[in-house]
């Protein structure tokens, strides 16, 4: 059980919390995991709501694509919760299982094609190293141009933010959910 009691219910909040809490059943039909967290901070709630939607939703990245950068993060902050829901979400978006793999375990990207390692290789330098090399750089740039190499970073840092809300309050997916394998 997660350190706060989520707030999934309408009933639970009020005053100025209750445009927020409408604002996010207006987008996803309910309150799920890492917004019943953030909650608590009703306005921060609202906001990642609207972020999110205009990063998976607003975007010209595939699916695929989205789901890849998403779970890249959440392997980097080794967060189960984002990883039991968007691993599963990256293979019903057409990503391979060899690749979802090799990302679930910092796997070389030698196994991957050119484009997924694009995505994972930007994503590694990005997290772990606290850059992104010129190589790397312009081989997004090309495969996906200016404005999706921009969301698709920001989508990496969206998902180091739910990371840290999940991580923090403890929120675990549920039972039977995909787990990330832990690291060697």
């Amino acid at each position: 059980m997660s350190r706060l009691t989520p707030i999934t219910k309408r009933e639970q909040v009020s005053g100025d919390a209750l445009a927020a809490f409408d604002a996010i059943i207006e987008s996803r039909n309910s309150i799920n995991g890492p917004h019943s967290m953030m909650m608590y901070a009703p306005e921060v709630a609202r906001c990642s709501t609207a972020l999110s939607d205009a990063l998976r939703f607003g975007g010209n990245l595939s699916d695929h694509d989205t789901e890849l950068a998403i779970i890249t993060a959440a392997r980097h902050w080794d967060c189960d919760y984002v990883w039991a829901s968007h691993s599963a979400a990256a293979l019903r978006a057409g990503a391979r299982p060899e690749a979802v793999e090799i990302i679930a375990n910092g796997g070389s990207l030698e196994g991957l094609t050119k484009e997924e390692a694009t995505i994972v290789r930007y994503g590694r330098e990005l997290m772990d190293n606290h850059q992104v090399s010129q190589e790397t750089f312009d081989a997004a740039l090309a495969q996906f141009g200016e404005a999706n190499t921009i969301v698709m970073g920001a989508l990496m840092g969206y998902y180091s933010f739910i990371s840290c809300t999940l991580l923090g309050t403890d929120m675990r997916p549920a039972e039977g959910s995909p787990v990330l394998p832990k690291r060697a």
